[in-house]
């Protein structure tokens, strides 16, 4: 079974037949207002009810921390989870708790000043909240005598996230705040047999018999995950084209190694098990180096930047990083004198090279621009308010945001408006996709539709994409899209 974690399950339930529930969630909908960057919600347990009203509750045991701006494009596996009674189930209540953090932008013309202290129009801000609660959804699943069923849980964070008066409010008990699903999703791309997608799950890499484990740093609260390896996974290069290279087919040992950073996407399958989709080494080296990913939020040119913290990996031993946490402020500046090989692009294979020169190979903050989402090797750290931090080493990464799609709409592009405001966004965006046989290499996975043709102008889009600009801020395209989710 794999799980992020150990898990343990109690509560009634009645009959002595059981099953197994795979349990996923994404997040959508988010607010007119703050413009959110980062949101850290903990989940301590989940209760499944029957029809007949018996209970059976899942504890998370350390609860699970979610960033849910991460779940805009992409999916959290919350655990499959076994000796659940068979039968038929009507809702999921979700049990949320501390700790809560919210890093935003104020973008709504004035001083939000229920917060201690206040946060003044046009600034970012972080904040610890109260984010307790325990939303339901309804949902109509049946829990077989053997063998497992899927459900995933869909967050509005609009219901969630609020701004009245001046005042900033997070409230988990609304209702209508949390929905849910059977897996897989209706329009899925997924095959026979696949109930999800779980992308990007960075941490250092375990290879075992049973498969191999990327576990996050502790002090983002993800957990791990464990994935079975295949003879069709994907083994990519990592960013700078040092390490795996030329890996052999379904060989995980050509491409990895135990104790290195990497990145995974894995195939939540019908059997509640993972399977490796795509896997790729994250540093050109096979020692793990303290490493901070987060979104830019400022540049002041030519060597300094600050970004607003979205995952951490530390180095194994004399970690510098270790009081830092998601949604925290750093402050970075490019150490002497920066080489080509110092600004790269992390591709995860799709076809891109053509778009990322006007990022790769740079030699100070030119291309940097607010909303990207890079990381950063640390060389020296000092805890100031906020901290700040040394780097030899910038690798643009993964923004996730939700956005108004505008037409005209190919399968390879589409536009978007509405961009988010930290993005300091003006006009249209072009975003290039890479259509094709679903869950393959050179492809942009898609959810809810096949291609970006079939975008519905009505609803938002969910995007995790490259961010890339020139000079002059008029890229086209703006965007190179991993991941395309149609709300």
């Amino acid at each position: 079974m794999a799980c992020p974690r150990p898990l343990g399950v109690a509560g009634g339930g009645g009959g002595n037949e059981t099953g197994s529930v795979s349990i996923t969630m994404v997040a959508d909908t988010l607010p007119a207002h703050p413009s959110i960057l980062s949101f850290t919600v903990s989940i301590s347990a989940l209760v499944l009810t029957s029809t007949t009203g018996a209970t059976q509750q899942i504890t998370l045991s350390p609860p699970l921390v979610v960033d849910l701006m991460r779940l805009q494009s992409d999916t959290v596996f919350l655990g499959t989870f076994a000796n659940i009674p068979s039968g038929a189930y009507s809702s999921i209540t979700a049990f949320l708790g501390i700790p809560s953090q919210i890093t935003f932008l104020n973008d709504t013309g004035s001083t939000i000043t229920n917060l201690n202290p206040t946060c003044p129009n046009n600034t970012v801000c972080s904040v610890t909240v109260i984010a307790t609660g325990s939303p339901t959804a309804t949902v109509s699943f049946t829990v077989p005598t053997t063998g497992t069923v899927g459900v995933g849980l869909d967050l509005n964070l609009s219901n969630a996230v609020s701004i009245t008066a001046g005042s900033l409010s997070t409230v988990f008990s609304n209702t209508n705040l949390l929905t849910a699903f059977t897996l897989p999703r209706a329009g899925s791309n997924l095959a026979s047999g696949q109930f999800d997608l779980i992308e990007d799950f960075t941490g250092v890499v375990t290879i075992g018999n049973s498969g191999v484990t990327v576990a996050s740093a502790p002090a983002t609260g993800r957990g791990s995950i464990i994935a079975s390896t295949n003879a069709n996974m994907i083994l990519n290069a990592d960013p700078s084209g040092t390490l795996c290279t030329t890996p052999t087919q379904g060989s995980i040992s050509s491409c990895l190694q135990n104790n290195q950073a990497a990145s995974m996407d894995a195939i939540l399958k019908s059997d509640g098990t993972l399977t490796i989709q795509e896997i790729e080494p994250l540093l050109g080296t096979l020692q793990v180096q303290d490493t901070v990913e987060g979104t830019i939020i400022s540049v002041t040119p030519p060597t300094q930047f600050q970004l607003v913290v979205t995952d951490l990996i530390p180095a194994a031993t004399n970690s510098l990083i270790g009081s830092l946490r998601i949604g925290n402020f750093l402050t970075v500046n490019l150490t002497g004198n920066p080489t080509p090989n110092s600004f790269l692009v992390d591709t995860k294979g799709l076809p891109a090279q053509s778009f990322i020169g006007n990022f790769q190979g740079a030699t100070d903050t030119t291309p940097l621009r607010p909303g990207q989402t890079i990381a950063v090797h640390v060389n020296t750290f000092t805890a100031t308010t906020p901290p700040s931090s040394t780097s030899d080493t910038v690798t643009l990464r993964w923004s996730r945001f939700t956005a108004t799609p505008v037409a005209p709409f190919t399968p390879s592009t589409f536009n978007l408006t509405g961009v988010p405001s930290f993005f300091n966004p003006t006009g249209t965006f072009l975003v290039q996709a890479f259509p094709g046989a679903p869950i393959t290499q050179n492809v942009t996975n898609f959810d809810g539709i096949t291609d970006a043709s079939q975008i519905n102008a009505a609803n938002p889009v969910g995007v995790r994409a490259l961010f890339i600009e020139n000079s002059t801020n008029t890229g086209s395209p703006a965007f190179v899209a991993a991941k395309v989710r149609q709300h």
